[in-house]
């Protein structure tokens, strides 16, 4: 039975291979992935930095620890809910019904896991560049770290897997070993924050010295792998070989734990895989990926609005519900996120690079708005009204978002940057209109490409189109800075792209006022 299993693992990746020559568009994207990962490399090691342009490489070790340790827990903590397979569906026709024992089926999905692993953590590499021009972190630097990331992310999904094997039918349990893991959270955040709070401190270099100290190490998973990858970057192989020897036995205790401790382990695995499989249909088709077991009802209806304008009110009120006021629990992460950016950013005394990481994260979360969901349900097609006003009305909380969250973002950010008054407004201003562009950009891809059945590659065509039409507002802007000398840049450029990016977008929102004719989106 073991060749059984290696001859479906190995013809899964034969069959993926094949499966790119009967979609051209898939062959396309993956030529194209290849030479933006050239490009990135080589475009990294064309201006090597002297040593002292380069910041601390401490930053980077903090910034490691970081990513892992955000990473692990928000996998880990799907435990209590979903929990996590290793499976697709057709694994679960085929190996369950075979009379394979279910030790060396998990041993397949662990290893099945690890090639999902390396995926996920592929993006890494096009950090590539600033990562070299500011720290001079070599190819060898950033793969250690990409290994490191792959690692915690089969360990997040080995801790989730277990925590739902033993949880899923007990809640005392589950709330106890919840609340665990969130004092122990806690209590390693409060001690890597605690020096800073301390008065006429560097605030940046105190956490980054924290970060690092040597407890780090030993925090479980995240401390031991943050150790070995910087253990790689610095060739300290005493590091490697201990952090190793941890995480293999952390990873050989879970699978021991998951193959012994319950004799439904297919039980659990069944429904682990099929919560897993209708989150990603429901993802693809816009729809609750899952609703919770218990639910407590409060106030019901919306008894706000008129026609269209009730959608607005709608989308208020699942804001309130979900526990924010206007801003949802992806844009807190992104805005952490910018934030976070423009500390290591500081000492440049320009709130640019901010700028440009924060307008980069805003088309994931224009992508995620409510209103691009309610495109896919069929009630706003229903609604008699104009089309034109129910797409203007569909979108109108996102707009209202869009506008707190750059004010909630950037007043930060130009503190933390001691940026002028004029330049914190400027980019809240400039930000919007970006904002407003990938909306339109969502409507125009949608009429467009409404009928392509790969998100990547739609994706991928939206992202180029966006940056087609925002480059003639930069370009309008570095030409106006030649006339308007007396000006400062910074105002110039964004002012200018604010304008063009408003008025495109009102031309193809216009353009396309007719989408809400045809229920023709692609919800696939």
């Amino acid at each position: 039975m073991v060749s059984a299993l290696k001859y479906l693992f190995f013809t899964n990746i034969k069959n993926t291979i094949k499966d790119l020559k009967n979609h051209p568009a898939k062959l396309v994207l993956v030529i194209v992935f290849i030479v933006l990962f050239g490009f990135v490399i080589f475009a990294g090691n064309m201006d090597t930095p002297t040593p002292e342009n380069m910041r601390d490489a401490h930053e980077l070790y903090a910034g490691t620890f970081a990513l892992y340790a955000f990473s692990f827990i928000m996998t880990a903590m799907a435990g209590f809910s979903s929990g996590a397979s290793f499976y697709s569906m057709a694994d679960i026709s085929m190996l369950f019904m075979a009379p394979i024992s279910s030790k060396k089926i998990l041993i397949y999905g662990l290893i099945k896991q690890m090639g999902t692993s390396l995926w996920i953590g592929f993006f890494l590499f096009f950090q590539y560049a600033w990562l070299q021009n500011t720290y001079g972190l070599g190819v060898f630097g950033l793969f250690a770290i990409f290994v490191g990331y792959c690692i915690t992310m089969f360990c997040a999904q080995l801790t989730a897997m277990t925590i739902y094997s033993f949880t899923s039918n007990n809640e005392k349990l589950k709330k106890q070993l919840k609340a665990a893991i969130i004092a122990i959270c806690v209590i390693v955040l409060a001690l890597i924050l605690k020096d800073s709070l301390l008065p006429n401190s560097d605030k940046l270099k105190v956490i980054v010295d924290s970060a690092n100290a040597t407890w780090v190490s030993f925090v479980p998973v995240v401390g031991w792998l943050k150790a070995c990858a910087v253990g790689i970057m610095t060739l300290n192989f005493a590091n490697i070989a201990l952090s190793l020897l941890a995480v293999t036995a952390y990873v050989i205790a879970l699978v021991s734990l998951v193959a012994r401790a319950k004799a439904d382990f297919d039980e659990d695995v069944l429904q682990a895989t099929e919560v897993s499989f209708s989150a990603i249909t429901a993802k693809k088709e816009g729809k609750i990926s899952d609703a919770p077991k218990n639910v407590k009802v409060g106030k019901t209806g919306i008894n706000k609005g008129f026609g269209p304008n009730v959608f607005f009110y709608k989308h208020m009120l699942e804001n309130r519900r979900s526990g924010m006021l206007f801003i949802d629990k992806n844009s807190l992460i992104f805005i952490a996120m910018c934030i976070f950016f423009a500390l290591f950013m500081r000492e440049t005394n320009s709130i640019i690079p901010a700028f440009v990481f924060a307008t980069y994260m805003q088309v994931f979360t224009v992508a995620m708005g409510r209103w691009i969901r309610e495109l896919t349900q069929p009630y706003i097609y229903m609604i008699p009204a104009d089309p034109f006003k129910k797409l203007i009305c569909v979108a109108q909380e996102n707009r209202f978002k869009i506008i707190v969250e750059e004010i909630i973002l950037f007043i930060p950010i130009g503190l933390i940057i001691k940026a002028p008054v004029y330049e914190i407004l400027i980019c809240i201003v400039a930000r919007i209109g970006f904002g407003v562009l990938f909306m339109s950009g969502n409507i125009l891809i949608e009429r467009v490409l409404g009928t392509l059945t790969s998100k990547t590659l739609i994706f991928f065509l939206y992202f180029i189109i966006m940056l087609l039409l925002a480059a003639p507002g930069f370009i309008f802007g570095f030409l106006l800075t030649a006339r308007l000398a007396a000006i400062p840049e910074t105002v110039t450029i964004l002012l200018s792209s604010f304008i063009w990016n408003v008025a495109i977008s009102a031309l193809i929102i216009f353009l396309c006022r007719d989408i809400l004719n045809y229920a023709e989106l692609n919800n696939r």
